[in-house]
């Protein structure tokens, strides 16, 4: 019985640790694209506020001119 009764709750702790484990990595996966996201638009918004700051005759505008 007793013998029974371990095997039971180590299953069990195996099972819900598995599924614990699982939805933990799903969470953390949405958790990242949010950061990356919002890494991407702060770098997008930098980069315009940059070039509407930048001078009119900056040296990037000739640069397809060889």
């Amino acid at each position: 019985m007793k013998r029974r009764l371990l095997i039971v709750l180590l299953t069990l702790g195996t099972i819900g640790g598995f599924g614990s484990g699982i939805a933990s990595m799903r969470w953390h996966g949405h958790a990242r694209r949010a950061a990356f996201e919002r890494h991407v638009a702060k770098v997008c918004v930098d980069a315009a506020r940059r070039a509407k700051d930048a001078p009119a005759d900056s040296a990037q505008d000739n640069r397809w001119d060889w």
